[in-house]
């Protein structure tokens, strides 16, 4: 009996695997037609309930019985199977659901657990070759690389659908006929929108061929048959995303949305007039703002930061990029923070930024994404600048360089440029080097001399036609000759002309003219510009009159189409009220340990609401925590509140078992902004239990699907040195804590591990021991990298753990500087380190005489000496400062650049590790400097050392009351 039931299973699989053999050989050779070719996914097998239910049972009985050579000749069911499970994944552990839905998977006679789930990865990629099956890509691909298989295959996981949905209705006002008809081009153009999205979204998001083809599938008409997904799968999608009443109304609308577009044109309001052919827009949408505010002092100028989700369409690395490094601003001599070009703003400028050099560059960025940056982000060319003056002391430039009568202007040019005398310009203060300034008062009648000296200096002058927005208020309009709107967002334009007119026409982005006549007697025209794309356009008007259809006068707008999604981790909802990040989209883990920070701007002295809820991963809430805080918020009063609120029994006992903590800031009639830290979605993961015997364990929850994952163990007493441990088993956490590094081909996890308390009221003064060899480029690095995995791992919520990872970090870090400064040094760090209730004593003055002997050394330190105080409270300040201090003695050493030298050295006495992600050719440049010329760190430590003893100081002060 047991041999006719293994003789009918494999009988059954082989029925199945031809039915599926000819299915998807067919749809592939469909596939292929298509331009460009689209792929096949498993998904599609397109079988009957009753068939399906046979596929169950087959696969099912052919693992019981041990997957034997007989059953995995036939093996199309086991990849139909598989994708079926990556239907139902919903972010947790793919192989134990598998070993859920299928009996014996984990214990069938003979069975190797590894060989078959590497087994199903080659059914996948045969099933690519054989019938141009989806192919997992991007990072998921790399970090998963067994179930990223059938997690493509299975087209989009039931739990991520309704995000998509969202995605979908969010997108629909930048739709276009070219995205619907081009899936890799939709794909690219969705996936650059999904900065606020869950991370595990964006991961799915990161494949956006995939992406684009399924998107195109789900916004094809009701009735019709799309050539990317079957019908039966893409029904079956659809009723799944509809089952909830939001996600129907989402795609019910993009879906709207997506069907105008196919059947839409560009016509004049009220007019007959064909669609035009229009040319491919400009590409001026991520173009940053110049402006002038004006202060007692003069007009100082402005640059008002471009959004730069655009160009995340174009390369996929522009994203983390953004969020990861310092931007440069042409004009300005300090970076910006990390991640600030993912939120609005204006930045002063000091300098004049000169056209042919970037506006905009990341440090230490790739040269793809600052070539990018520099390609389509860039200001207006000189010698001179337009600006119309409005209220409130503001000038907003005037692309077109043209002035009209009867209203005022500040003309900025270079130094080298010469305005004509004329007797409606003054001399004007403009604060920034490299240009000067003028003040212009068009008077109504303009004579022709003044005509001709204004053309002189590449200046016109526009008096018989104006053209301006109409109907819904603009997103932006400089009075003159640029305006822009939101997708989506009706474009109604009016020409006016004191002139008799007998036709207008209107050209756009040179394409097509089209005629609309003048309706006589009026002196003006509206009309609508419809389906115009994302992108920049220019918009060209000719009048013609009644003598021979002659142009009698001409006009053109600049009109920006901008994409109406918040920007790239845009947070606020209300305008009167916004969230910052620092990093853009901190993860839960570095909200909780300190490594992410909070400012929130608003209303000076307005009073809001700040909430803290930690959720699990079906979005309940698990603790959450109020405070009333005062506007605007800086981080230090985030740092302060953290430490307070973060740490108080109630969210501490929910954070283990939190997956998100949202913060959010309200006030009544003023704003509300939010936003949402993950946990994350990895690939390796540590899980903290607590024992029966009160002592903690630790688990890796490894998804990667491969048998080559290292664990090694890092004791408090010898922070620097691993021991190996087995990954699948348990690891009993050490009485003194420790950290685990879980690694898997580029893939690592690391936790801080969480002490007896206990043990540490014992021997409260055991530190780290640190061994370091000969003074060397190699060792400097491995202190540096060892003090990375500690200051990046994750840690459980506890005040214990936290004093652990800091009296590590601190050895470390006192071990680094002690290698790089010299003996004499290393025995003042020593006495510095506190023992018992011994205050440590005040070794500054000696500090200051071991930073050098040389004058040039001694006047650095001296100098730092001076400023302790004026640096004690502010990091922009210490930073400045110090470069100053030590620009002579850093050239000296082979750094031109002082504030380089400020942004390597004080990093890297204070949190070396942080210094692992920078280019590596440069560290390592700078560390040789280092090493060569020690003054350098020794005046780094004094000036950081010398500002922390200073503000501990000044707080004792305080509380004690003599200040």
């Amino acid at each position: 009996m047991e041999g006719m039931a293994r003789d009918g299973s494999v009988e059954l699989l082989k029925y199945l695997h031809k039915r599926l053999h000819d299915h998807f050989r067919t749809l592939h050779e469909h596939r292929q037609a298509l331009q460009p070719a689209a792929p096949v996914f498993a998904l599609e097998h397109n079988l009957s309930s009753s068939d399906f239910e046979l596929l169950l049972a087959a696969v099912r009985g052919a693992v019981r019985q041990g997957l034997d050579t007989r059953s995995r000749t036939w093996w199309l069911p086991f990849v139909v199977y598989a994708a079926e499970i990556g239907y139902e994944y919903v972010g947790d552990e793919y192989w134990p659901l598998f070993a859920q839905k299928t009996p014996g998977w984990e214990s069938s006679p003979g069975w190797s657990v590894t060989t078959n789930r590497q087994r199903i990865k080659q059914w996948f990629k045969r099933f690519a070759a054989d019938y141009g099956g989806a192919e997992p890509k991007g990072g998921f691909a790399t970090n998963f690389n067994i179930i990223a298989w059938p997690i493509t295959h299975a087209v989009i996981p039931a739990d991520l659908q309704r995000q998509l949905a969202q995605l979908l209705f969010e997108s629909r006002a930048v739709l276009t006929a070219e995205l619907l008809s081009d899936p890799n081009a939709l794909g690219a153009c969705l996936a650059s929108r999904t900065g606020g999205y869950s991370e595990r979204f964006q991961i799915f998001c990161s494949n956006q061929s995939l992406l684009g083809q399924v998107a195109a599938a789900m916004l094809s008409g009701d009735d019709e048959d799309s050539p990317y997904l079957v019908r039966s799968t893409l029904a079956r999608l659809v009723d799944d995303l509809t089952n909830e009443r939001q996600s129907r109304t989402w795609l019910a609308r993009a879906k709207h949305s997506a069907s105008l577009v196919r059947s839409s044109g560009f016509l004049p309001l009220n007019s007959s007039v064909s669609p035009v052919n229009r040319g491919q827009p400009l590409a001026a949408v991520t173009n940053p703002k110049l402006l002038l505010r004006q202060e007692d002092s003069g007009w100082r100028p402005y640059l008002e930061l471009p959004d730069l989700t655009p160009l995340q369409a174009r390369h996929d690395q522009v994203g983390q990029e953004l969020r990861n490094l310092r931007p440069k601003v042409e004009g300005r001599r300090q970076p910006l923070p990390r991640g600030k070009l993912l939120y609005p703003g204006e930045v002063s400028l000091s300098t004049w930024p000169q056209p042919e050099n970037p506006i905009i560059q990341l440090e230490r960025g790739s040269s793809v994404v600052n070539s990018l940056i520099a390609e389509h982000c860039s200001i207006t060319q000189g010698p001179w600048w337009v600006f119309r003056k409005q209220p409130d002391g503001l000038a907003l430039e005037v692309k077109g360089k043209f002035v009209r009568p009867g209203h005022e202007y500040c003309l900025v040019g270079r130094l080298d440029s010469e305005l004509p005398a004329l007797p409606f310009v003054t001399k004007a203060t403009v604060l920034a080097e490299g240009v000067h300034a003028f003040e212009v008062k068009v008077p109504e009648v303009v004579g022709e001399a003044e005509f001709s000296k204004l053309a002189a200096a590449e200046l016109s002058v526009v008096t018989d036609v104006s053209i301006r927005p109409v109907g819904l208020v603009p997103g932006a309009w400089d009075g003159e000759g640029a305006v822009e709107w939101l997708a989506g967002d009706p474009v109604l334009l009016a020409v006016r002309s004191n002139r008799t007119i007998e036709m207008c026409a209107v050209t756009v982005d040179d394409g097509l003219p089209f005629v609309l006549e003048w309706p006589a007697p009026k002196a003006e025209l509206i009309f609508a510009l419809e389906d115009l794309t994302v992108g920049a356009h220019e918009v060209d008007i000719a009048l013609l009159g009644t003598d021979n259809g002659a142009a009698v006068k001409s006009g053109s707008l600049a009109i920006t189409i901008r994409d109406p999604h918040t920007n790239l981790d845009e947070t606020t909802e209300g305008a009167g009220i916004r969230l910052f990040a620092m990093p853009a989209r901190p993860k839960l883990t570095e909200l909780w340990d300190g490594r992410a920070s909070f400012s929130i701007d608003g209303p000076p002295s307005t009073k809001a609401e700040l909430v803290i809820v930690l959720r699990d991963d079906a979005g309940n809430a698990l603790a959450q925590a109020q405070h009333s805080v005062s506007l605007p918020f800086s981080d230090s009063a985030w740092g302060r509140l953290a430490d307070q609120e973060l740490h108080k029994r109630k969210l501490l006992a929910a954070y283990d078992d939190a997956e998100s903590c949202e913060v959010s800031v309200s006030r009544s009639g003023v704003g509300f902004a939010s936003l949402v830290c993950e946990r994350g979605f990895h690939p390796l993961r540590w899980v903290l239990t607590k024992r029966h015997d009160g002592e903690h364990e630790a688990r890796l929850i490894d998804r990667t699907g491969g048998d080559d994952t290292q664990v090694l163990l890092f004791s408090v007493e010898e922070p620097l040195v691993g021991e190996r441990c087995d990954s699948r088993r348990p690891i009993t956490v050490p009485t003194n804590g420790g950290l685990l590094q879980a690694t898997s081909r580029n893939v690592t996890a690391a936790i801080v591990l969480p002490p007896e308390p206990n043990r540490l009221r014992q021997k409260p003064n055991d530190r780290p021991s640190i061994r370091y060899a000969d003074t060397s480029l190699s060792e400097m690095k491995r202190l540096i990298f060892g003090h990375r995995r500690w200051l990046d791992a994750d840690a459980p919520a506890d005040p214990f753990t936290r004093h652990q990872r800091e009296q590590v970090l601190n050895a470390i870090t006192t071990a680094l500087v002690s290698l790089a400064a010299g003996s004499r040094w290393a025995k003042l760090e020593h006495k510095r380190i506190p023992v018992g209730d011994r205050t440590p004593p005040d070794v500054l003055d000696e500090m200051q005489e071991l930073v050098g002997q040389a004058p040039k050394q001694r006047a650095a330190a001296q100098q730092i000496a001076n400023h302790l105080w004026k640096w004690a409270d502010s990091p922009a300040a210490l930073s400045e400062g110090f470069a100053s201090a030590i620009r002579i003695i850093g050239a000296a050493s082979g750094i031109d650049d002082p504030h380089t030298a400020a942004d390597f050295l004080l990093p890297l006495v204070t949190r070396p590790g942080s210094l692992a992600s920078w280019d590596e050719a440069e560290r390592d440049q700078l560390l040789e400097c280092v090493l060569r010329s020690p003054v350098l760190i020794r005046a780094a430590r004094f000036a950081v050392l010398g500002t922390e003893d200073l503000r501990e100081s000044s707080n004792k002060s305080v509380v004690g009351g003599s200040r």
